[in-house]
């Protein structure tokens, strides 16, 4: 970007002040005036005004979420074009040298700009010929720099499609435009032919319709085709493929993806798979969408899998999916009548797993633990007005055993409404959570807005008693995550520990550190349940407070790398725990409740070290650790147990620094007298800490094996070591597939899918087969992702082998193994992942060389390309895009489906008046107010 000029500065700050704070783009395009008006800055060419913007919203790692809603409401107010977005984005962030024919080389910020303005030029925004041939112009360096982009191509296709197309291009532009478009359209063309072959005939017929591949394609072909395999490009052009078939296996393991571990049931993607893959066939959609939710449930309870596992899939059948089936239906206006498909649905699940009434009370069987989610379901749908109630007799082919809810279906906003007149029902609410009755959906809806607005509002009394409760019970965050992700429910809370104030009217300051120790507390078991990374955990700043937390907190630092504010603080500490003069308000008025969060790791070490050099006794020692399990100093310990963990790590057989540890980590763990508040508190604490302690201590108790003192540390541990949600493989499991003759994972990988075929084609009704993500997700790890992806290969081409190669064996085998590799990734993708494997392995190298030695193989890699890549394409995360869709208004009250917009904007005159104060002092320096990013977990 060239130099900046005042004008730039002041733009780019007031741009900032607004990304901080949240501010929607509504309420920018009300702010914008006002800022013209006050702080008059000089006016700015549009593309340099759009250049501002995307400099403040995207720092080159992560593109803020409101960048998209910013750009667009410009592009309302004529305020920028689509060419100055193209051009901004062109100058800003140009086109890279990879000539690539990977299926795009986008970056996410040119991506997002990409897609705004494709949906833009499709909604009729070319206004004359200028300007469509403007943009095509500054299209051409996009087309040679990435000419094998579906993104690329599809900005193409929007604008040469445009109502002003046929005139520009036919009327007011030249040959030698033309000719330098033709140029860079057909091997954008030729590359999209093989993965994308929709796009490129839509480019195609636009190459003969404004005759962009005449005397520019013959001068230029030689070029064109300079590099490419014509042998490989005309076997991958002999491929046939049969239309893909939609099995009950492939919905099952997508369904089983997204719900078995951490919940990641995001209702646009979603949406935009079952789009994809039933193409408009609703009746079938919905039927098997209900026997899937099923199957997956009957499945983890036959694998024995944890009850928090069954009880979140059990919760998505009841509380879930009746609201989502509701909402998906009032958009798709097919006629469909649901009772017809859940009763198709109810006559194909597992009898076993879901006996009749008459049936449920044999308690000797294990479906008893998921017997009544059948009824749960239907009163549920009756709940959410998708059956009449008096169906579900006739549904369940019994009298049912309960009834609808007494207080009927909740509304999100009536429970706003009475949680704010009456903050003690949000307790009351947060119990329900667990209720299976169809109401969760609006709680979870609810908790989230009340959470939000009372961190707007700095109500952080209110505030604490909603954050204990959910700590309390944790459980009811995996029912929340069904309808509001996790890092959605952090924002706020993270946003107001990282700009945390006290207030004026308190007097004291322990009930300051109640409430922030509160909070603290939640964000940290949520980021611990659902396994987050430090950079889900909110934005990208690494100097905020939420971001050194959980980098630094437990680690110590000597007293050289304190500021002098720091020792004087830990001076403070120290003389509190550990002399008479105890811990007054007098210590805590002077240390900030985030300075005091950032020492505890220092303040252990230190206090370890005097103890072992016996300046301080070993009863001092305790009785001020024992200070510590105060409800207000509690969530300390959060940072200073992790600390003990990482030192018992250093301990040696020779260390005699264990002779400390142990006795001061006692009164930590098994403290002799704890109060009813500080006991739920530290039971969340360990839950916490339990898995890395318990790691610290085996392997002190290796170094040390005489020692008695330890395992009863690890007994205290051990009833919390099962306290997030993101399973990994256990060693059992992980043995047994690997011990599978004669290849083991290989084998194992092989023996499950051949169980989900032959699922596929079984007329009885029978028991779902067993399926774990964890086993391809194991393969993957231990025998790498070319490997594993052959064995897939392998798989395909024994049932093309002994079935045919256009059977319909192999066609559920291709949606069976399609479904598990498109389905969500885990957080921790491999380096190399089996769709990035696939594209290298069908390359035209690969496929040309194969062609020669095993067609039917290479035929078979072509055919799963295309179908993997089909699948991606279709169901690209629209919600990235910064798209803002409100379901509820199209279908009343039902499921929150979360936006994209973070957290509510604050009031205006804020904004106004910081950027006023920034541009009156020159001060154009301020970061971006992005949130907070990663580091090392704490």
């Amino acid at each position: 970007m060239d130099q900046q000029s005042p004008a730039d500065s002041a733009w780019q700050t007031f741009f900032k002040g607004c990304f901080s704070r949240r501010i929607s783009s509504s309420n920018l395009l009300e702010l914008i005036p006002r800022f013209e008006a006050t702080a008059r800055p000089r006016p700015l060419a549009p593309e340099r005004l759009a250049r501002a913007l995307i400099d403040v919203g995207n720092n080159g790692q992560k593109t803020d979420p409101r960048l998209p809603s910013y750009l667009e409401a410009l592009l309302d107010t004529k305020r920028i074009t689509v060419v100055d977005l193209l051009v901004a984005i062109a100058q800003f962030h140009a086109p890279s040298d990879l000539n690539s024919t990977s299926l795009d080389t986008l970056n996410t910020l040119q991506f997002t700009v990409f897609r705004l303005l494709i949906q833009r030029i499709a909604n009729d925004t070319i206004e004359n010929d200028d300007l469509l041939l403007t943009l095509l112009g500054q299209l051409l360096p996009w087309m040679s720099q990435h000419p094998a982009s579906a993104t690329v191509g599809l900005l193409v296709s929007a604008s040469l499609g445009s109502p002003a197309a046929e005139h520009a291009m036919t009327t007011a532009v030249t040959k030698k435009f033309k000719a330098s478009f033709a140029r860079r359209l057909t091997p954008l063309v030729n590359n999209l032919s093989s993965t994308n072959i929709q796009l490129a005939s839509a480019l195609s017929y636009y190459q003969k319709q404004y005759d962009l591949q005449g005397e520019a394609f013959a001068s230029n072909s030689i070029d064109i085709l300079n590099g490419v395999d014509l042998a490989a490009l005309s076997f991958n052009d002999t491929v046939m493929d049969n239309e893909p078939v939609t099995t009950r296996a492939g919905l099952y393991i997508y369904l089983n993806t997204l719900l078995s571990d951490r919940p990641t049931f995001d209702d646009i993607n979603v949406m935009n798979f079952l789009s994809a893959r039933y193409k408009g066939n609703l009746p079938v959609l919905v039927t098997e969408l209900i026997l899937a939710a099923f199957d997956i449930l009957a499945n983890a309870m036959y694998r024995a899998e944890p009850q928090r596992t069954i009880t979140i899939l059990r919760s998505f059948l009841v509380n879930k999916l009746p609201a989502f089936l509701g909402n998906y239906t009032a958009i798709n206006f097919a006629p469909l009548s649901i009772e017809t498909c859940i009763s198709q649905a109810l006559l194909q699940i597992d009898p076993t797993a879901f006996p009749s009434l008459s049936q449920m009370f044999d308690f000797s069987s294990k479906s008893s633990i998921v017997s009544e989610a059948r009824q749960e379901f239907l009163f549920s749908c009756a709940l959410h007005q998708l059956i009449p109630e008096g169906s579900i007799e006739n549904l369940l082919g019994d009298v049912p055993m309960q009834s609808l809810p007494a207080s009927g279906r909740y509304m999100k906003a009536d429970l706003v409404s009475e949680c704010t007149t009456n903050p003690a029902k949000i307790e009351d609410l947060i119990g329900e959570l667990e209720n299976m009755e169809g109401n969760a959906g609006e709680i979870a809806g609810a908790l989230f807005e009340i959470i939000t607005t009372l961190c707007s509002n700095n109500d952080t009394m209110t505030l604490k008693g909603i954050c204990i409760s959910l700590v309390r019970k944790s459980a009811t965050l995996d029912s929340v995550a069904l309808f509001c992700p996790p890092q959605t429910l952090l924002q706020p809370l993270c946003h107001l520990l990282d700009g945390w104030e006290g207030h004026e009217d308190q007097v004291e300051n322990q009930p300051v550190y109640e409430e922030f120790g509160s909070v603290l507390l939640l964000v940290s078991t949520i980021k611990h349940r659902f396994k987050l990374q430090p950079s889900e955990v909110n934005g990208v700043d690494p100097d905020s407070f939420t971001s050194r937390y959980f980098r630094l907190a437990s680690e110590s630092r000597t007293t050289d790398q304190l500021s002098e504010h720091e020792n004087d603080l830990l001076g403070g500490w120290v003389r509190g725990l550990f002399e008479a003069e105890g811990i007054n308000d007098e210590l805590m008025s002077t240390c900030k409740p985030a300075e005091f969060y950032l020492l505890i790791a220092t303040l252990f070490d230190q206090s370890i070290k005097a103890c072992q050099s016996r300046t301080l006794t070993m009863e001092t020692l305790k009785g001020g650790f024992e200070y510590l399990l105060e409800p207000f100093l509690l969530p300390s310990l959060l940072a200073g147990l992790t600390w003990f963990a990482n030192t018992l790590w250093s301990i040696s057989s020779s260390s005699t620094l264990i002779d400390t540890l142990l006795p001061a980590l006692h009164t930590l763990l098994k403290p002799p007298s704890i109060s009813t508040d500080s006991a739920a508190m530290h039971s969340a604490v360990l839950a916490r800490v339990a898995e890395s302690l318990n790691e610290g201590l085996n392997h002190a108790q290796l170094q040390h094996k005489n020692r008695v003192d330890i395992q009863p540390l690890l007994e205290v541990l051990r009833p919390h070591m099962t306290h997030h949600r993101e399973k990994a493989t256990a060693f059992s499991e992980l043995e047994t597939w690997t011990r599978t003759p004669p290849n083991g994972l290989s084998t194992a990988t092989g023996n499950m899918i051949q169980g989900l075929i032959s699922w596929s084609f079984a007329t009885a009704t029978t028991s779902p087969p067993p399926y774990t993500r964890r086993l391809l997700l194991s393969a993957q790890t231990i025998l790498g992702a070319t490997t594993t992806l052959n064995t897939l290969l392998d798989i395909i081409t024994h049932q093309a082998t002994h079935h045919g190669p256009n059977s319909q064996e192999v066609d559920t085998v291709f949606d069976i193994i399609v479904t598990m590799l498109t389905a969500p990734q885990p957080t921790k993708p491999p380096l190399l992942t089996l769709p990035s494997a696939l594209r290298t392995l069908s390359s035209s190298t690969v496929t040309t060389d194969l062609s020669k030695t095993d067609p039917a193989r290479a035929s078979i890699l072509v055919r799963l390309h295309r179908r993997v890549d089909a699948v991606l394409a279709a169901t690209h995360p629209t919600h990235d895009l910064g798209l803002e869709i409100n379901m509820s208004s199209a279908a009343g009250q039902g499921m929150m489906l979360h936006d994209s917009q973070g957290m509510p904007a604050t009031d205006i005159d804020a904004v106004l008046a910081h950027t006023e104060g920034q541009i009156a002092s020159g001060d154009f320096s301020g970061g971006v107010g992005l949130g907070q990013g990663g580091g090392m977990e704490l």
